[in-house]
């Protein structure tokens, strides 16, 4: 690959890992985060991975490959698609079947 390719890997890459990582932030601030804390634990290692894979470039100095922005793209994708369950439309995401 060449320079440029490398380039527009990586802003892709930063894009989407600030979406995942702006999303993670946005649950971190809701309800069941501030009662649940496995659910806490999980955005917050979600967020940290996101922004490590984002900066990837300055942090470690490689370059993000292709495998890396599908897999950021995919998580992303993974939750807008869960976007419906963060507005109680299909009830509380910790809540058990058998509770009212």
């Amino acid at each position: 690959m060449n320079w440029q390719s490398h380039q527009i890997l990586a802003v892709i890459n930063l894009v989407l890992c600030a979406g995942i990582a702006w999303a993670s932030l946005c649950r971190l601030n809701s309800e069941i985060c501030k009662r649940h804390k496995w659910a806490r634990l999980r955005y917050t290692i979600l967020m940290a991975g996101a922004l490590g894979l984002g900066f990837e470039r300055a942090l470690w100095g490689s370059w993000p490959t292709i495998g890396s922005v599908i897999l950021a793209g995919s998580v992303l994708a993974g939750l807008t698609i869960n976007m419906f369950r963060w507005h109680g439309l299909s009830g509380h995401p910790m809540r058990r079947k058998g509770d009212a």
